[in-house]
């Protein structure tokens, strides 16, 4: 039985991947609480994504008995819809992009591939495929922390979040030196590194474990829930503001800074979790939101795969004909990119009901009317 909260949820963190994906209309309007709002307070949603992923995983964890057989599975699901719109989005931005100086070599394409750079939204994919691959080690951890107590384990998973993510986000080491292979895993370690997002991925894997008590205990420390809520908004938005007024910092800097792995992005994306699951549990289930928020879970995998190359055709189209971006025009732009996307994926999920081969290539999965 699914959970109407998770699959909210999901749809709730699609609309932040749009905003942060729309924020990059937002520069030109120089606008601070607009590019910050679009940018930054939507960064919730990448890592929530995976404490999404982690609720599945140990949801259904029963029925994965044999390792082989759940990779198998999960690279259908995932690896097979990620290698297709990996080498369509190549296409497209090959053919359509005169700034893109793809060399279509083995090694290249290979490289692009790996570390999710066929286009900027397709990395998330990429640590997925890694939090598959090392799923056993997952179970094991799991395991362990509910063995010594949820609330140690929780504790010393944040230390080592904080600390890992401070270090990879802040390495001090000079790599002009190594060779271009090493740099480059190096240099692009946030795009394929699963440890990053342990956290709530394990948060996600409890939660599912827990399932009632997970919610009855939010539910029943409503007060502090809000409390962190409010003081990791305010901490995040302090933080934008001293930068930006006294640092001097330009508005792609603050979301280069303040982002999801920064401790005041960390703090802020658990306490998100835990007042949307709260919301979104005490959601009537007849309203016209309950709806839509199910409409857009239902299509969010081809809404996720889809909406850059939606976002690509507005900004062209602005650029093409002068349009110059104003608050307003931003925030019409989200809303048209949400409504295209969700109204694109809907229709292709349809098209794609026509032929089940082409359904597993893009979706990773087949209907069963198809």
């Amino acid at each position: 039985m699914r959970n109407p909260v998770i699959d909210n949820l999901r749809s709730v963190c699609m609309l932040g991947v749009i905003a942060i994906h729309a924020g990059s209309l937002a520069v030109a309007t120089d606008n601070f609480w607009l590019y910050v709002f679009l940018e930054v307070f939507s960064r919730y949603s990448v890592p929530s994504f995976f404490f999404i992923s982690g609720y599945g995983l140990f949801y259904n964890i029963k029925k994965y008995v044999k390792y082989a057989d759940f990779i198998k599975e999960r690279l259908c699901r995932v690896g097979i819809p990620y290698l297709s719109w990996s080498l369509l989005y190549l296409l497209y931005f090959y053919y359509f992009s005169p700034k893109d100086s793809l060399k279509w070599s083995v090694p290249e394409i290979c490289s692009k591939l790996f570390f999710g750079w066929s286009c900027y939204h397709l990395y998330f994919m990429v640590i997925l495929l890694w939090f598959y691959a090392f799923f056993p080690l997952w179970r094991i951890l799991v395991q362990q922390i509910e063995k010594h107590g949820v609330r140690a384990g929780f504790f010393l998973l944040l230390c080592f979040q904080l600390c890992f993510n401070y270090w990879t986000t802040h390495p001090g080491i000079d790599v002009s030196g190594w060779s271009e292979i090493i740099k480059n895993f190096f240099i692009y370690r946030l795009n394929y590194l699963p440890l990053h997002y342990l956290l709530v991925f394990t948060v996600g894997a409890l939660a599912a474990i827990y399932g009632r008590q997970f919610m009855d205990r939010i539910n029943g420390n409503l007060g502090i829930v809000m409390a962190a809520y409010t003081v990791s908004i305010a901490w995040l938005l302090g933080s934008c503001l001293y930068a930006y007024n006294n640092l001097n910092y330009t508005l792609p800097m603050l979301a280069n800074t303040y982002h999801q792995l920064s401790p005041q992005g960390l703090f802020y994306t658990l306490a998100s979790i835990a007042f949307f699951c709260i919301l979104l549990g005490r959601m009537p289930r007849k309203g016209i939101l309950f709806s839509a928020l199910q409409l857009i879970s239902k299509y969010s995998l081809i809404i996720y795969l889809i909406h850059p190359l939606l976002l690509d055709i507005i900004a062209g189209f602005c650029i093409n004909y002068g349009i110059v971006m104003t608050v307003k025009k931003v925030i019409f732009a989200y809303l048209l990119l949400t409504a295209g996307s969700l109204a694109a994926a809907m229709l292709l999920s349809r098209i794609l009901r026509y032929s089940s081969m082409a359904e597993i290539i893009l979706t990773g999965k087949k209907t069963q009317n198809s």
